[in-house]
C-alpha cells in the first residue's frame, strides 16, 4: 500500500503540490490523471523519495521512504522517458539490473517474451525506437517480482497485441496482491485497468473515485440502446421522469441521459413497453469526461 497525505511542494514562489493526499491499496491499481504541469509528476517523485515535500508523509507498505531506503527492493518503477545506456543491448540492460538487484537471470527471457523484446534483446540500446526502450524499461522495473510497481506515463505504442498484454500484465500484478500506482494519459488503459483514479489540477486532487463514478459525474449517466425499435423507444423515453434527453447516433443506436443511476429499472420499462432491445450499456467514453473535468477545473480556477 502507498500512503500520502497532506504533500505540499513549492518551487520559488509557484506551488507543485497544495495539500495533496492519495491511497493506493494492495491488490488495486490506481491511476493519477491530470493535465501536463498538473503536479503528477512532482508526486511521483516525493513518493519515490527522489525529492523531499515540504510538508506532508509518504508511507510505503508502512514504511517510510526517506527512512528507510531498503524499502525500495521492493518496488519497481517505469519512468516516462527511460534513459538506458545506448552502448548496451537489451538484453545487458536487464542482466546489470537483475546483478544490482540480486535477482536471479533465469527472469530475463520471461520478461522479455511479456514486453514483446525477445527478438530485439540483443540489439543496442541506440538502435531502438522509444516504444522499444519502454519496453526494456517495464521489464527492468519487473525484476525481482517487486510489491509495489509504479508507472510514469507508461506507454508500449501502438501495436494492439502488446497493448493488450501490457493490460493484461498490470491486472495480474495488482490480483497477485500487490499495489500499482500509474499516472497516464491514456484513457482507454485507465479505463481498462484502473480500480482508482485521482484527478490533479494545478497541484490539488479535484476528483477521487472510481472510472465509473468520473464518467457519471462529469459526461452524466448516459445509457446507449441499440435497437431496430427506434420510434416505440423514443415514446415510452418521453414517458420516463428520470430520463432528460432522448438522442438518435446512427440507424439503431439512441442516448438516453438520466438524471439519476436507474438503469435496471429503465430497462425494465423499455422491455415491458415492447421495445425490442439489441444491446444496452452504460456510455464509458471516458476521453470526454476527461474533457468535461479539465474544463470544469479551468473555469472554478
Amino acid at each position: 500500500m502507498i500512503i500520502a497525505e497532506g504533500i505540499r511542494k513549492r518551487y520559488g514562489n509557484k506551488s507543485a503540490l497544495n495539500g495533496v493526499s492519495l491511497k493506493a491499496e494492495k491488490g488495486k491499481i490506481t491511476a493519477i490523471l491530470g493535465p501536463n504541469g498538473a503536479g503528477k509528476t512532482t508526486l511521483i517523485r516525493i513518493i519515490l523519495g527522489l525529492i523531499f515535500p515540504d510538508d506532508g508523509e509518504v508511507r510505503i507498505l508502512d514504511e517510510d521512504p526517506f527512512k528507510d531506503k531498503s524499502i525500495f527492493k521492493k518496488i519497481g518503477y517505469i519512468q516516462e522517458l527511460p534513459n538506458l545506456p545506448p552502448f548496451l543491448t537489451g538484453r545487458e540492460v536487464l542482466e546489470f539490473s537483475a546483478k544490482i538487484k540480486g535477482v536471479d537471470k533465469s527472469e530475463i527471457p520471461k520478461l522479455l517474451e511479456m514486453v514483446g523484446m525477445t527478438e530485439n534483446a540483443d540489439k543496442k540500446i541506440a538502435k531502438y525506437s522509444k516504444g522499444m526502450i519502454q519496453r526494456i524499461a517495464i521489464a527492468e522495473a519487473m525484476l525481482g517480482n517487486p510489491e509495489v510497481l509504479i508507472m510514469d506515463e507508461p506507454n508500449m505504442g501502438t501495436d494492439p497485441v502488446l497493448i493488450t498484454n501490457f493490460r493484461n500484465m498490470v491486472k495480474n500484478i495488482a490480483k497477485d496482491g500487490r499495489t500499482v500506482l500509474m499516472t497516464s494519459h491514456e484513457m482507454e488503459d485507465v479505463k481498462k485497468i484502473a480500480d482508482k483514479v485521482y484527478f490533479i489540477f494545478k497541484g490539488s486532487v479535484y476528483f477521487e473515485g472510481t472510472v465509473e463514478d468520473l464518467i457519471k459525474r462529469f459526461l452524466g449517466i448516459r445509457v446507449i440502446v441499440e435497437t431496430e425499435d427506434i420510434e416505440n423507444l423514443k415514446a415510452e423515453a418521453n414517458k420516463i421522469n428520470f430520463i432528460k434527453g432522448v438522442e438518435e447516433e446512427g440507424k439503431n443506436k439512441v442516448i438516453l441521459t438520466l438524471t439519476e443511476d436507474k438503469r435496471e429499472e429503465l430497462i425494465k420499462r423499455l422491455v415491458l413497453a415492447g421495445v425490442r432491445i439489441r444491446s444496452f450499456y452504460l456510455d464509458n467514453e471516458l476521453e470526454e469526461a476527461y474533457l468535461n473535468i479539465v474544463k470544469e477545473a479551468m473555469s472554478n480556477d
